[in-house]
């Protein structure tokens, strides 16, 4: 069954964002695809994604809360790519997952983002383009 899903991304927290996407970039040859900023005041994070470059391929994504620690190292984000965010969050829902950070649409950049946890609590970021 093609539900339109697609393994897109995952994310790493870390201190120095700029530092760690330069050793992507010198170790695996990881090319700067985007740099973002989003959120707003607690939940805010600045993010460089990071790609291989060979086109509809998965990201690796540097990122760091702007105004808050950064989370100890060895848990990372699972991204997914949707076509129905709403469908896929209840899925989860269903499936034995909760709701950590509800929909939030961000029409200027084009795209909708939830986070939600599997039933062991590891954080997973669904998104949907707009």
């Amino acid at each position: 069954m093609d539900t339109g899903t697609r393994f897109a991304f995952t994310k790493i927290f870390v201190e120095d964002i700029q530092a760690e996407a330069d050793f992507y970039a010198a170790a695996f040859g990881m090319k700067e695809k985007n740099r973002l900023t989003v959120g707003r005041g607690h939940d805010a994070v600045e993010e460089i994604i990071l790609t291989s470059g060979r086109g509809d391929d998965s990201s690796l994504i540097v990122w760091r809360y702007v105004e808050r620690p950064t989370p100890p190292a060895g848990e990372s984000v699972l991204g997914f790519n949707v076509t129905d965010i709403a469908a896929t969050v209840r899925a989860v829902e269903e499936a034995g997952g909760t709701v950590d950070t509800p929909i939030e649409e961000m029409p200027d950049i084009g795209f909708a983002v939830a986070f939600v946890k599997d039933p062991e609590g590891h954080l997973i970021e669904i998104a949907q383009n707009l």
